[in-house]
């Protein structure tokens, strides 16, 4: 139980309040208790000295009959007794003349004179009761286990009302600061009050606000701050697998370089033909030239400092020039090329890289068509599409034809499949400008498909 006290706000005010309550109760009942039958003696007493010197004086040279009528009314108005005595005479009023135990417990005043009749002189003693004052503390007393529950009944009822009135909206604010630590803010406090309480709520409605929005600017921070930290581990794998893919992509021409360079030093079987594999080495060396542009070209765009040359480009003009760059290739290998471009198209972007983009996506159709195949360009609104027939690529193979140095062809023979970052160089252009682009397969063809 005490325990249960300790925890409980409500019940240390209802207790408090009920103790309290009956204790000024009780104590106002003792001190009515003990004032009033003072106070009713004080009320008796205070003019008691002059109420019998005029009854003495009223009764003075009256016969013995009127005295004691006179006498026997005074002891009935002040609930007195007297004893009249004298001339071999003695008359008894109300309780009389009491001995000295009964006096002391039932008398609080006590007076005697003497008093001059026409038949004879007279003594008369007169005694207050206080047996009135006496009935009147008894009456307390057994009054007090009535009064004691009334008055605790009463503690009771009030206590309650009382203690909900006031631990109503604290208990409230109780139940939402639980809520609050569990930072649900879809709670509002009752700012209908005025006072101390309604300020409070107000403060705490005003609280929750400012906490909830700065939660949720809290939150988005953090989603913005995962999204950036996952973001720098892809560019962070990409990186590596970038250096990795150049250091083997390189690696195969250096070692051919150097065979043939070491051959011809030792005068090794062919290699005594310095002019002919001095043009081979030659053109390893302009294969690996390149290949090395084609690789700062590519770090150059993906890096963070990188920035576009904006401007109005003609798409239109852009896209027939790349045709042109492509069609003799395209009939050196016995291709069908078509293209159907749409006049006025323009865009905003980096000239040169977009022009780069676009013949790759082209040159990348011719080179990996065979002959015999058609190549179809169409410029249509601001969506351009190069299909090449004759070719498929499995859908493992589209999902990883963007990354770099990848080829669809396992040999990995550059004859066949080129250096690998045609595709990679036309993604990081495109998406760098914000276009959307997708690559699509079927049995028989193969469309690369670019919004403007």
């Amino acid at each position: 139980m005490r325990k249960k006290i300790k925890s409980s706000l409500w019940l240390k005010i209802f207790l408090l309040l009920t103790t309290l309550l009956f204790a000024v109760s009780i104590l106002l009942y003792g001190t009515i208790m003990a004032v009033m039958p003072a106070s009713y003696k004080y009320a008796l007493t205070s003019n008691y000295t002059e109420q019998v010197s005029r009854l003495i004086a009223d009764l003075e040279h009256h016969d013995l009959d009127d005295a004691t009528q006179k006498i026997y009314e005074f002891c009935i108005n002040n609930n007195a007794g007297a004893l009249l005595s004298g001339n071999q005479t003695s008359l008894s009023f109300g309780e009389g003349i009491l001995d000295e135990q009964q006096r002391e417990q039932n008398v609080f005043q006590t007076a005697s004179a003497s008093l001059a009749l026409e038949n004879g002189t007279y003594t008369l003693q007169i005694t207050m009761s206080a047996r009135a004052v006496n009935q009147l503390t008894e009456t307390f007393w057994r009054l007090l286990p009535i009064v004691g529950i009334a008055v605790l009944t009463i503690s009771l009822i009030a206590s309650y009302f009382v203690t909900r009135l006031l631990t109503k909206p604290i208990l409230e604010i109780s139940d939402i600061s639980k809520r609050l630590t569990t930072l649900d803010m879809t709670w509002r406090c009752d700012t209908s009050r005025t006072d101390e309480v309604g300020t409070l709520a107000l403060n705490l409605n005003t609280m929750a606000a400012r906490l909830d929005s700065t939660l949720k600017e809290l939150s988005a921070a953090n989603e913005k701050l995962q999204a950036d930290i996952e973001q720098e581990r892809r560019q962070e794998k990409l990186r590596v697998d970038f250096f990795r893919a150049v250091s083997h992509e390189l690696k195969t021409p250096i070692t051919v370089l150097k065979g043939e360079l070491e051959g011809m030093i030792y005068q090794v079987g062919e290699y005594k033909d310095h002019d002919t594999h001095l043009r081979q080495s030659l053109r390893t060396v302009n294969d690996m030239e390149l290949l090395v542009k084609e690789i700062l070209s590519a770090s150059r765009m993906a890096g963070s400092d990188f920035s576009l040359t904006l401007s109005d480009v003609d798409l239109s003009q852009l896209v027939r020039e790349c045709c042109r760059k492509w069609q003799g290739a395209a009939e050196d290998r016995e291709q069908r090329f078509q293209a159907e471009i749409e006049d006025g198209r323009t865009c905003q972007g980096d000239m040169a890289l977009l022009q780069k983009a676009v013949s790759n996506i082209i040159g990348n159709a011719v080179a990996h068509s065979p002959s015999q195949a058609e190549i179809s360009v169409t410029l249509a609104g601001n969506i351009l599409q190069v299909r090449n027939s004759g070719v498929s690529i499995d859908s493992a193979n589209l999902e990883k034809i963007f990354e770099p140095f990848y080829r669809v062809d396992r040999s990995h023979n550059r004859n066949t499949g080129g250096s690998g970052l045609g595709l990679y160089i036309v993604k990081t252009i495109l998406e760098r400008h914000g276009f959307s682009f997708r690559m699509n397969s079927t049995d028989d063809e193969v469309c690369f498909t670019a919004i403007f």
